[in-house]
């Protein structure tokens, strides 16, 4: 019941974001051009580029550690100043397009406020005080909404983003160290710091990997396609991770505390993972289906007319994303098991096939580019597959029950989008109102579906609504 509680507080949280968020894409939208968006998708590449060492991943450090002695927690602080005081330094350094500089020198200040964030927010994760996550989630996502908002209708431009992410940084952690305030301290020590560093390399060269490969795919597309084509791009990547970020992360985030758990205390991960890819694939399947036969309209309606060309690049990223949703909870499994060297091996082909094949559909536009992820998502299942199955102890025929029952579902759920937009050629200009007909028509079906099974989604919800244990 406590993992269940934890996944309906950060489910909370996630959907309350998501709606911010969308808020905040339509508002951006509205008032930049792509021109603009290039700008700063720009900005974030490089930065991202040049922030790989944040992919240390000490939080997870924290979370996972079976002995969190006073001296470790010194060291990984410590670590974290470093490398968060040393990347802000960087960015303030960056040469090059003045207004690519203007958006880099306003990030340089989110990681150093991640420095007082750090231990406190890693610590509520560790103790599973996901109610208190969410609150913080919540309250930053509101101020980031609210600054989008002013800024963009005070003109504000391609700055508007990033003054969104000072009040998002600054409130998240704030609110963290009142809430965790007994886990705040700023003692410095590098007693422990060949373990840290140890558990930071591997997480570094796995994250990092494939955050090198997205950001100079980014950077790439822009220099061969144009600033303009990259903000087009850029809102098809930012529509489609809105909803990989609110619901597949979420569980993530809860699941790699109770993968951990089970790891340490010698259980078997797979009637869990089992269980997570049931629920996972049940419910990202029909929304990334949805999102791929509907993009056309949803892109034309929500966006406006300049941004239709970002239809047929969400359609296709949200292929890619159903591709990669088959192998649900990669990371978590990898790190909860103590298995990130193989991850790492993994992550530099994975990133090295995705990097060259985006990079080579990008000279023949951003259709071509978003064809290669998904090009990319099948070369990662192919790779990751084997390896899932052992750490879990499961075989390939476990998961395809599951498998089928959620195509089944998401056949009920696309099915009456997907008849509008064959009768409609597939048009973008297909009325607002009978949209939104379809997609209701697919929740419905979608539910009679998922009680007609007898899916999980319908038992777990019926013990958390009864008070019984699962």
């Amino acid at each position: 019941m406590a993992l269940k509680r934890s996944i309906s507080w950060m489910g909370l949280c996630q959907a309350l974001s998501f709606l911010l968020q969308f808020a905040g894409s339509v508002v951006l939208a509205r008032h930049l051009t792509p021109q603009e968006m290039g700008i700063y998708a720009v900005a974030v590449a490089t930065v991202g580029l040049l922030s790989l060492a944040q992919q240390f991943g000490l939080q997870n450090f924290v979370v996972r550690q079976e002995n969190l002695t006073p001296t470790t927690l010194r060291t990984a602080f410590t670590i974290n100043l470093v490398i968060n005081g040393g990347l802000a330094l960087l960015i303030a350094d960056l040469l090059g397009d003045e207004r690519v500089r203007h958006v880099t020198l306003a990030l340089a200040l989110n990681p150093l406020i991640a420095i007082f964030e750090f231990l406190p927010s890693a610590q509520l994760e560790r103790e599973g005080r996901f109610k208190a996550l969410a609150v913080i989630g919540i309250a930053a996502g509101v101020m980031s909404a609210a600054v989008t908002v002013i800024g963009a209708i005070a003109g504000a431009s391609y700055m508007t983003a990033a003054y969104a992410g000072w009040a998002s940084v600054i409130t998240g952690a704030t609110i963290t160290n009142i809430i965790g305030r007994r886990h705040v301290q700023f003692r410095l020590g590098l007693a422990e710091w060949r373990g840290v560093a140890h558990f930071g390399l591997q997480m570094l060269f796995t994250s990092g990997l494939h955050s090198i490969g997205s950001r100079l795919s980014d950077v790439c597309l822009g220099k061969i396609q144009g600033l303009a084509a990259l903000g087009v791009y850029n809102r098809a990547t930012n529509l489609n991770n809105l909803l990989w970020s609110n619901i597949h992360m979420v569980v993530g985030r809860v699941m790699f505390v109770d993968f951990a758990q089970l790891h340490r205390s010698g259980e078997s991960l797979r009637e869990r993972y089992i269980a997570t890819v049931d629920v996972i694939t049940a419910l990202l399947w029909p929304a990334f289906a949805g999102f791929a036969v509907l993009a056309g309209p949803l892109i034309l309606a929500v966006y406006g007319e300049r941004w239709v060309g970002a239809a047929q690049p969400l359609a296709i990223l949200s292929l890619a994303s159903m591709v990669l949703v088959a192998i649900t909870m990669t990371w978590e499994v990898f790190t909860a098991t103590g298995n990130l060297t193989t991850q790492t091996k993994i992550e530099f082909y994975v990133a090295i096939f995705g990097t060259a094949a985006f990079i080579f559909g990008s000279v023949f536009g951003i259709t071509a580019a978003a064809a290669a992820r998904v090009l990319s998502a099948v070369f990662a299942v192919l790779i990751y597959w084997p390896h899932l199955n052992r750490m879990t102890g499961t075989k390939t025929a476990d998961f395809l029950p599951v498998y089928a029952r959620s195509a089944a579902l998401t056949a009920l759920a696309a099915g009456p989008a997907f008849v509008l937009m064959c009768s409609r050629g597939f048009s973008p200009r297909v009325p607002l109102g009978i949209t939104l007909l379809s997609i209701i028509a697919g929740l419905l079906l979608w539910i009679t579906g998922v009680v007609l099974f007898r899916h999980r989604l319908v038992i777990e919800a019926r013990k958390v609504l009864g008070g019984r244990a699962p």
